[in-house]
């Protein structure tokens, strides 16, 4: 009997110690986890009567609250009744273990789990504004990054072949070095027939989200997929997504947020922040365009509420046509999305003919400044080619002029060089301007590759803050400087048109003009400035723009 019961012990010992711990998924840091969880009880309206609280706790015991969302099937099927899988999805910046616990808001039985966080595959971060110095952005905050942005405005596109989109559109986008794009398909509202009308036919073009004013039990499922397909893939090449058209489809014969009831934005809001808000290149929330900024029932009772509900803290936004008179000193707004208007006149019809203007781009970049929050300049009307070139008649010299003037006002921009307000092309003389082609704004892209040479190889642009008070004896719709004092100086010149600038005492060892259209370079002498000093500066011709570069390094 003692043998028996020995051999029992020696089994039972020898089993546990050969079994193996199930290893840990792992996931990079300021990726996407995401757990799948079965849920088989019966609810009426699944996307609402229960709701998946989550908590995450960091290596070094940070604790974070979250919520989870209801996918019906888990690949794009099902609705409110039918389907038996939620999700929950967390960005972790930390390296290690990382757990998770769950509960229901019912009294179905919670769990927990735990996953693994490592440096492999690990994403940039979230875009926010730099803490050193928050003219610009920066992941995480810590880590400045130059923000090279293209408007990308296909609506109906994200139901073609994702493969097709991602060949022919983004990857020609990001080869060229853009880090970031401002979406019309995020969210999903409207102007369906928007999509690249060269390519594969799209598999549908119903594709609104959600049924105006129900949100909360009609969400489309199919719809999120293909969203999130695109997101997805954009974030593990760390490309930032601005929504252009964002959360209310109003202006544009979609739903209207005001058709929703308080509890349906709240819902509408937490959704779209349990899916999307893990995805670290969501750069950043917007409402929708040209809105004023302090409307409760509208963009700033939105704004509130994302607030709230993201934990990860992303930019967050309206587009402020008139930035004279912001509202971005609200807590509720971290960065300034900006348009060109009303700098001239407050009245319309004498400030249109300025819209084409690169110095209202320049002084609008000024004026939407608050400080600790950067300014992306999210509709210049020199820098689109769609909807804005027929109405402006903006050259691509004003295209390029405003770009800079932006830049050396402290901002950000994203431009746009295809054509189509309806039926968009990839390729050829109106499609994107990527291509070796006969697109005639494939100038522009050379031309703005040249200015983000600059911005990243020539300067270092995140220590620079807009200084044309510098500047003397010139036309200041013509010229501006950016700067770091004493270090490093860039002055923008149109047409070549001579200006006087201010020096700190100093040798300025490494100085040139660099041709703005062209990128060739005139190396300039050493500069001795004595004291404070007033130094003129012609530049070598006025047949183009000149930028000079005056460093010590």
């Amino acid at each position: 009997m003692k043998i028996t019961k020995l051999l029992y012990l020696i089994i039972l010992i020898t089993t546990l110690s050969c079994a193996k711990p199930q290893p840990l998924s792992q996931v990079g840091l300021y990726q996407t986890f995401e757990h799948s969880l079965e849920n088989n009880n019966t609810y009426a309206n699944k996307f609402n009567d229960v709701q998946l609280n989550t908590t995450f706790i960091s290596p070094s015991g940070k604790t974070t609250s979250f919520f989870g969302f209801y996918d019906g099937d888990g690949k794009g099927g099902g609705d409110l009744t039918t389907g038996t899988i939620w999700k929950m999805r967390f960005i972790p910046n930390e390296i290690g273990k990382w757990t998770y616990k769950y509960t229901w808001s019912d009294n179905t039985k919670g769990g927990e789990g735990a996953f693994e966080c490592t440096e492999a595959n690990a994403g940039k971060g979230i875009l926010q504004a730099y803490k050193e110095n928050p003219r610009w952005f920066a992941y995480n905050g810590t880590e400045p990054v130059w923000l090279k942005s293209y408007y990308e405005s296909g609506h109906g596109s994200i139901a073609q072949p994702f493969d097709w989109v991602k060949e022919n559109v983004y990857q020609p986008i990001i080869d060229r070095g853009y880090n970031h794009l401002q979406v019309n398909w995020l969210l999903s509202l409207c102007c369906f027939e928007q999509y690249y009308h060269d390519g594969p036919e799209p598999t549908t073009q119903d594709l609104t989200l959600y049924t105006e004013g129900k949100a909360s039990s009609t969400m489309r499922l199919d719809v999120w997929q293909m969203m999130e397909t695109h997101v997805d893939w954009l974030n593990t090449k760390n490309i930032g997504l601005h929504m252009f058209l964002g959360f209310d489809g109003s202006q544009n014969d979609g739903p209207k947020w005001t058709s929703l009831s308080e509890t349906e934005k709240d819902f509408y809001v937490r959704y779209v922040v349990a899916r999307l808000a893990p995805y670290a290149n969501i750069a950043g929330w917007g409402f929708v365009w040209e809105v004023p900024g302090d409307r409760q029932d509208s963009e700033l009772g939105w704004a509130q509420l994302v607030k709230k509900y993201d934990v990860f803290d992303h930019l967050r936004t309206y587009e402020d046509e008139f930035p004279v008179k912001n509202e971005y000193h609200r807590e509720e707004y971290n960065f300034a999305a900006i348009e060109n208007h009303y700098i001239f006149s407050e009245e319309r019809d004498l400030d249109r003919p300025y819209w084409k203007e690169p110095w209202t781009h320049h002084d609008a970049c000024l004026a939407g400044y608050v400080p600790g929050k950067p300014v992306y300049m999210i509709e210049g009307n020199a820098l689109w080619r769609r909807f804005w070139q027929k109405r402006t008649k903006a050259t691509l010299d004003d295209l390029r002029q405003s770009a800079w003037a932006c830049v050396t006002a402290g901002a950000s921009f994203n431009w746009c060089g295809q054509a189509g307000e309806d039926e968009l092309v990839a390729f050829g003389p109106e499609g994107l301007p990527f291509f070796e082609s006969d697109n005639p704004y494939l100038a522009s892209t050379k031309e703005l590759d040249i200015l983000s040479d600059v911005m990243t190889k020539e300067v270092a642009f995140q220590s620079m803050v807009p200084t044309d008070d510098l500047l003397s004896n010139h036309d200041n719709k013509k010229v501006w400087c950016l700067s770091e004092k004493g270090k490093q100086y860039l002055v923008f010149s149109s047409n070549g048109n001579a200006f006087e600038l201010q020096l700190v005492a100093g040798n300025y060892t490494h100085n040139k003009w660099l041709n703005a259209k062209t990128g060739e370079s005139q190396v300039i002498s050493k500069i001795t400035v004595l004291d404070n000093e007033v130094k003129q500066f012609t530049p070598p011709t006025t047949d183009t723009d000149w930028v000079l570069l005056i460093t010590v390094k």
